[in-house]
């Protein structure tokens, strides 16, 4: 507790601007820019947190630069880059970076696409090559299209299916119909079934030129040294012969004249109504807002921020706090594209009733920002947050990518660079000058996209809006393209991969008198400050009939304490630009990645100067909740809420059904979030209780990554946490899954989706087990084995794959695809015969090797950041291995052999006794 919270506050402010002046400086040292003779700019941000490099580099096209009846034809392009270059195969560029235990993909947006690598340092002029390979040498084989069709259509049914697909779809239609920015970016079925290879051939050689590209560079490398490799890889590839307008032939402008449109300024106020195969109701707003080049768009900036911002906000308090919240779910962002700004809001309601009202507070809300005040400590949070987020995506390297592309695209890296430099000079007072000029009376346009009934059909994000499906590319317009030679492009000569692993980190544990485990990794390399609390036994701890409730404690974490309500609690985070994850983020993919049945997490971090203020703040949140009854109803509706829009995800619902058929009659059983029932059951005393329990000090395990003195951090534990309670935990039995039968178990969900679900596997041994690092191999080789078969030969799926997850005592691995329900008989079959071949025959040469150098890859590329090593050091501890484990994994990995692997393989992978959970539409 503390008694002059104001005094505390100065502190942070004025070391908040010794940071930000400090790190400004810093940062304009580190960021090199150059451009190539053939135009390609390069960008070069030295990091030396990790020994990895990451490449991105972004093209500028996106869906915006196509026409009406090319639609898709970036992201399909985007896929076939991938399918074979002169001087290699598909199979060859597949295995090229991984094999060197690196990481490769790409991603389309509306108004770029983007290429990334990301790998040790010494291999990372291969991965360049790979990449130039790739962008300029593509030979875009008549034998790929077929499978690549089919794989882009799943995509496509698999975005349709996610919950809110067809209210978004309908949303970016009616927002953005009249600009180019209203066409989905993986467009239509029939015109991927129909777009011909000379169209796609001819639309690459158009964009896909070097002074139409930026790389963006981040890792471990010295900037002398790097510039020369960057020549040499991409400096011999010329630029376009002339510049393009991006109007890309006469056929094109008489398919869709008045192409790369602006569209019309946004005037007046207008809403659109429909329904559509949702679970809540969705109110969209697009409001007119500054340009870029406008004085506003700065303050307007700052504005979106603040309404952002949950606790503190006064437009989400309109809509979700109160007895009968209007919403459970609010979201705040500007949109920035390159000709026009939006300022977008959406609401989430549980009663179409209520959408009018949500309308009719968010006009009154911006309307009002004009004459509100704002405190000082929270704009400066505002920027402080800024500052430490580039600091925490940076550490990530590749991810950094992902977060600064949309700026990039729109303004540049000049603007990504000098961004928390200019927002410092904004005011409230700006932003509220700004807010009187936009938004007083604002022109918008507003969707409100409700449940269907039975009996309605409702919008469907699917079908090409009033468009024929006809032969409408005629090829006799293209020239006639000769793919000759690939370029002048030698790769470098590369060793093989080195298991070594440079740690010079000092590592620290003990046991409290308390219970309470604590570790310490302290080392150089990173300015951020992280902790990450693991709670055992997040499953079997919670009580019978209140499944959800550790989910449920996490989110009240930041409704407050009882010395700082919630807005209290996030401005003072805010202040010291804390991030705090507490569960699963469902509007982000693959956030679920840490949530587990075994464990509950409490991941924290900020930066080094702020580490004590941090230290204390996240003792406070973690240790004395204060669960306001209302704060805990609204959290309540929330989950209620996610639930329901779960129940509609055919992924989703087929994992639930598989945890629940292994693990019948365990609380493993039991899906993370609870049920409807089990949510609706649990009071505030249980929360308490539960609270109590799960956080107790021997079932919590302390682990910290810092630059810091062990012995100071040390301190600050054992006066913060040394005094707690135990609960008198008895140490927890996690019951094992019953041995399987010799029959196969099946559960099926009826969803009328694009796509059938399916999940499917059985039990492992657990973490400590003899052939625990051979299963681990052994699942890998099976995940590349089903995506070389069902993706990229027979193209049934976007993404399949296999995973094995493992507790102290026991594991499971299972088997996953999403795919056309006319494809689903084709898929379970293909998943069976797949894991019965490695299990019979086990693995090759090439495939051990090539998995063991994807592990070891992925153990690198886990832990760049300070927070995931924080994570990883609490998961080794519990899963019984010591700190430092790392050393131990990769001696291990290094013994592994084919016969090892054949064996766990065939001990363990047995089809007959899978669980199978599905979820969709079932021919």
């Amino acid at each position: 507790m503390y008694s002059s919270k104001n005094m505390i506050r100065f502190a942070a402010l004025i070391l908040t601007a010794v940071f930000l002046m400090m790190s400004a400086g810093a940062q304009a040292a580190e960021d090199t820019r150059l451009t190539l003779d053939n135009g390609m700019e390069v960008i070069l941000k030295e990091s030396h947190g990790s020994p990895m490099v990451a490449c991105i580099i972004f093209v500028k096209s996106g869906s915006r630069y196509e026409s009406r009846f090319e639609n898709g034809i970036t992201h399909f392009l985007e896929h076939l880059l991938f399918d074979g270059t002169a001087n290699k195969t598909r199979e060859e560029l597949d295995n090229a970076i991984s094999d060197l235990g690196g990481y490769i993909n790409a991603f389309t947006r509306k108004d770029g696409t983007a290429y990334l690598v990301l790998l040790p340092k010494q291999f990372i002029e291969y991965g360049l090559t790979v990449q130039a390979d790739m962008l300029f040498n593509s030979v875009f084989p008549e034998s790929e299209l077929p499978k690549e069709r089919k794989v882009v259509i799943e995509e496509i049914r698999r975005s349709a299916d996610a919950t809110g697909a067809a209210a978004d779809a309908f949303f970016s239609e009616k927002a953005y119909g009249a600009t180019d920015y209203g066409r989905p970016v993986l467009g239509y079925e029939p015109f991927i079934n129909n777009i011909p290879r000379d169209a796609i051939i001819h639309y690459w050689k158009q964009y896909y030129t070097p002074d139409k590209m930026t790389a963006l560079i981040i890792g471990d490398f010295d900037t002398e040294a790097m510039k020369e490799t960057v020549a040499r890889v991409f400096g011999g590839f010329e630029r376009s012969a002339e510049e393009l307008d991006f109007t890309p032939s006469e056929m094109h402008r008489r398919l869709a004249e008045g192409k790369h449109r602006t569209g019309p300024t946004l005037e007046g106020q207008v809403r659109y109504d429909t329904v559509a195969d949702v679970q809540s109701t969705y109110v969209n707003f697009s409001i007119k807002a500054p340009p870029l080049s406008d004085l506003d768009y700065l303050p307007v900036d700052l504005l979106a921020s603040y309404l952002s911002l949950d606790e503190i906000s006064p437009l989400k308090a309109a809509l979700q706090e109160g007895a009968a919240p209007l919403a459970t779910e609010v979201g705040v962002s500007l949109q920035t594209r390159e000709e026009f700004t939006r300022l977008e809001i959406s609401a989430l309601c549980e009663s179409p009733a209520k959408a009018d009202t949500v309308i009719a507070a968010v006009l009154a809300e911006l309307a009002g920002t004009a004459i509100s005040t704002v405190a000082p400590d929270v704009i400066q949070g505002i920027k402080t947050t800024v500052r430490c987020d580039d600091i925490y995506y940076a550490e990530k390297l590749h991810y950094y990518g992902f977060i600064v592309a949309p700026m990039m695209m729109a303004a540049g890296w000049d603007f990504v660079r000098d961004y928390p430099g200019l927002l410092d000079s904004v005011t409230w007072d700006h932003a509220a000058a700004a807010a009187g000029r936009w938004f007083s009376n604002p022109d918008y346009i507003v969707t409100v996209v409700r449940p269907a009934d039975s009996a309605q059909t409702g919008f469907s994000p699917t079908d090409p809006a009033e468009l024929e499906v006809v032969a409408f590319f005629d090829t006799a317009q293209f020239p006639e393209y000769e793919l000759v030679e690939g370029k002048d492009l030698t790769y470098p000569d590369v060793d093989s991969v080195s298991f070594e692993l440079v740690d010079r980190a000092v590592y620290h544990r003990e046991v409290l008198p308390n219970g309470l485990t604590v570790l310490v990794k302290s080392g150089s390399g990173s300015e951020v400050f992280a902790v990450n609390i693991l709670g055992k036994n997040r499953s079997t701890n919670e009580p019978e009939g209140k499944a959800g409730i550790t989910d449920f404690v996490n989110r009240c974490f930041e409704k407050g304490t009882s010395g700082r309500d919630a807005s209290q609690l996030a401005s003072d985070l805010a202040a010291i630009g804390a991030n705090l994850t507490l569960c699963d983020n469902p509007w982000i993919p693959y956030d679920d990645r840490y949530t587990s049945r075994r464990f509950s997490f409490v991941k924290f971090e900020t930066i080094e100067p702020f580490a004590s203020e941090g230290f204390r703040l996240c003792c406070d949140l973690l240790l004395d909740p204060v669960f306001d009854s209302a704060e805990v109803e609204n959290v309540r509706n929330g989950m209620l809420g996610v639930l329901r829009r779960n129940a509609g995800s055919p992924t989703k619902v087929a994992r639930d059904r598989f945890y629940g058929l292994l693990f019948q009659g365990s609380s493993f059983a039991n899906p993370i979030m609870g049920t409807l029932e089990s949510l609706e059951a649990i009071t505030v005393a249980d929360l308490k209780e539960h609270h109590r329990r799960q956080y107790s000090p021997e079932n919590m395990i302390f682990s910290i990554a810092t630059s810091r003195d062990t012995a100071e951090v040390l301190s600050w534990v054992r006066d913060r946490l040394g005094s707690l309670e135990p609960a008198g935990l008895a140490a927890a039995k996690v019951l094992s899954p019953a041995l399987r039968r010799f029959d196969r178990s099946y559960a099926h969900v009826a969803l009328e989706k694009e796509q059938i679900a399916i999940y499917a596997g059985g039990t492992l041994p657990g973490a400590n087990a003899d052939d625990a690092v051979d299963l681990t191999i052994a699942t890998s080789v099976l995940s590349s084995r089903l995506y070389s078969e069902l993706r990229e030969r027979k193209g049934l799926a976007y993404s399949t794959g296999a995973s094995a997850k493992i507790d102290r005592e026991f594991g499971w691995y299972y088997l996953s695809i999403a795919t056309g329900s006319e494809n689903y008989r084709e898929a379970l079959e293909g998943l069976e015969l797949q894991t019965d071949k490695l299990a019979f025959d086990g693995p090759r040469d090439d495939e051990v090797n090539r998995a063991r150098n994807r592990l070891w890859g992925r153990l690198m590329s886990a832990k760049l950041s300070r927070l995931n090593q924080a994570y990883y050091l609490g998961l080794d501890e519990f899963l019984g291995r010591e700190p430092g484990y790392d050393q131990r994994l990769v001696e291990k990995l290094q013994r592994v052999s084919v016969q090892s692997v054949r064996q766990a393989a065939s001990r363990h992978f047995r089809p007959t006794t899978w669980a199978v959970g599905t979820a969709g539409k079932k021919p």
